[in-house]
């Protein structure tokens, strides 16, 4: 054993016995398991699970960089000379904004965990601890955190992608300048991301009063989820458009991050060579330093104040007006529910959705992917030279509701399964009977009246302008069908009151039910709209959906039919594999 490490070992655990190091420790742990307050059931992932997740898109990514770039397939190909700093750029785009969007997306999923919230104000400032080292210990966490997902996220990229297309070079000085270029870049792309979600953060705490700040936080992270995902779209335009882009605007974009990261592969790629790569890395440098100082500098000069008025604005409500005009749309579908037990868990349901920070997130990720799907939708139809003089929708307009639609149910259904606060459940245990079948009629009447409430009118309003009143008719009818038909599926199973129970152990079929939400998305969004585009040729052909429709209601009434009563039970625990 070498004679320092003993030494090192001391300072470092007399290091961690500090009220900076334990403190350190409590919000890195803090940030990895969330943040929220006690009670509310929180999804606890271990920091091995975390760490996974991060890491694995990276990973499925690079293993099919082996057949793209694989010499044999070159050689398949008829490839001639292969210039592997040329050649790469758009997968290299590709793994920039990757990389990007996936630690934004941590960032904006540990938002609440990355600030102090009451519970650590609560314990931290009746103890004999400067305010400064509190600050201290916050700001090393998250830069801890920074460090530890720029890594993690690109760790297996950093030699599988190099690997995948440089391995059959030969040389170990190409592959040791490629891999270094492009770890440069992955590794930038990631802390610019971090810290540009931060820097968000930290300018809306600088410049808004505490009850504004909470409310226009909500909005923040969901244009932010909105950005993010638009920028992993652009991986299937932005090489292109450089490429057919005069130099002068080429040179516009390249400046703009995450572009600009690409001047930093290219720079160490070519030892330095490119004008152009290493003007573009110098803006990516720069934009990485602007957004860490400003993070850092909003943060320190805001934390005193933001700190000591936690117990203020702990308890601010969320989208008040939004709720209470919701309400009052809702009149009309409350009158139709008959019993005073469905009218309460109803309100229940919809007014927690709306005053909870943490389900509003879920919704507003599910509703960003929409949207953001949407816009590509637009983009192929503004694309389309023939929209304007065709006498029927074509099967992209079609497809906006339906993905609207898709996105708004199932991020509302999942958000279902989040509780809100289980010290507070007695009372649904007290009030319902364990076979009241409540549950799922009230989950119905929320998903639907949540979704169609505004997306039919507007999906008959714009066909309307468009197509005229027989499409527009038609096409909210079948929109709603399909709406009523993916609620019902969703649930099958379902046989709780919202938010009142424990999370469902789903983390070991977790990748089933992605699949299974991707398969439905793109049948929903896909099949369906194409369906419906030749039925509407002939309006008659229309007809045709009413005996699918009823195959498929009768198929999930019988399924219905064979549960066994004691799997219809009112459920308050999980215990058994969540079937949503």
């Amino acid at each position: 054993m070498p004679a320092w490490e003993p030494f090192s070992r001391r300072r470092w655990e007399a290091l961690v016995r500090t009220p900076f190091g334990c403190l350190l420790r409590l919000f890195v742990g803090r940030m990895f398991h969330g943040g929220g307050e006690t009670g509310t059931g929180e999804l606890g992932l271990g920091v091995g699970a975390v760490l996974i997740l991060t890491a694995m898109p990276g990973l499925l990514v690079s293993l099919l960089m082996f057949e793209k770039y694989g010499s044999l397939i070159r050689w398949l190909r008829g490839d001639g000379v292969f210039d592997p700093f040329a050649a790469t750029i758009p997968d290299e785009y590709f793994f920039i904004v990757l990389s990007a969007s996936v630690t934004g997306a941590i960032a904006l999923w540990r938002w609440d965990s990355i600030f102090l919230n009451r519970r650590d104000h609560s314990n931290l400032v009746a103890l004999p601890i400067p305010l400064r080292t509190i600050f201290f210990a916050n700001l090393s966490a998250v830069l801890v955190l920074a460090a530890l997902f720029a890594l993690v996220v690109n760790a297996a990229s950093f030699l599988l992608f190099p690997v995948a297309v440089v391995g059959s070079q030969g040389s170990f000085a190409i592959f040791l300048r490629f891999a270094l270029g492009h770890a440069m870049a992955v590794v930038c792309a990631s802390v610019f991301s971090f810290f540009a979600v931060f820097a968000t953060a930290g300018l809306l705490i600088a410049t808004l009063p505490p009850v504004a700040f909470r409310r226009v936080a909500l909005f923040a992270r969901f244009a932010l989820a909105v950005v993010l995902l638009g920028l992993l779209a652009s991986v299937f335009t932005v090489p292109d458009d450089l490429e057919r882009m005069s130099v002068v605007n080429a040179h516009k974009l390249a400046m703009l991050p995450p572009v600009s990261m690409l001047g930093l592969a290219r720079t160490v790629w070519v030892k330095g060579n490119d004008v152009f790569a290493t003007g573009i890395a110098r803006a990516a440098l720069s934009a990485i330093g602007l957004t860490l100082v400003t993070s850092i500098v909003a943060y320190a000069f805001t934390f005193r104040s933001s700190f000591l008025r936690i117990p203020e604005t702990a308890d601010i409500s969320l989208l008040p007006r939004l709720r209470l005009s919701f309400s009052r749309l809702a009149l009309v579908l409350k009158a139709t529910m008959r019993t005073p037990s469905q009218r309460a868990c109803y309100d229940f349901t919809t007014k927690t959705l709306f005053r909870s920070d943490a389900h509003l997130q879920i919704v507003s990720a599910f509703a960003a992917f929409g949207l953001v799907t949407v816009a590509q939708t637009l983009m192929s139809i503004r694309a389309d030279q023939s929209f304007s003089i065709r006498h029927s929708p074509s099967a992209d307009f079609l497809s906006i509701p339906f993905i609207l639609s898709y996105s708004l149910i199932l991020g509302i259904r999942f958000a279902f399964e989040v509780p809100a606060n289980l010290d507070a459940n007695w009372i649904f245990r007290f009030w319902l009977p364990p076979g009241d079948h409540l549950p799922r009629s009230v989950a119905r009447w929320a998903l639907l009246s949540l979704s169609l409430l505004w997306l039919a009118p507007a999906c008959f309003a714009v066909t309307l302008i468009f197509f005229g009143w027989l499409d527009a008719v038609l096409h909210t009818l079948v929109l709603i069908a399909c709406s009523i038909l993916l609620v019902e599926v969703l649930l099958v199973h379902f046989r709780k009151i919202s938010f009142t129970c424990s999370y469902p152990p789903f983390e070991s079929n977790a990748g089933v039910i992605l699949v299974a939400y991707l398969f439905g998305f793109f049948v929903y969004t896909d099949y369906l709209p194409q369906m419906e585009r030749w039925s509407l040729l002939t309006p008659l052909r229309t007809l045709c959906f009413a005996p699918l429709f009823a195959i498929a209601f009768g198929m999930l009434y019988a399924y219905r039919k064979q549960i066994l009563e004691i799997d219809k039970q009112l459920l308050f625990e999980e215990q058994s594999r969540s079937a949503f």
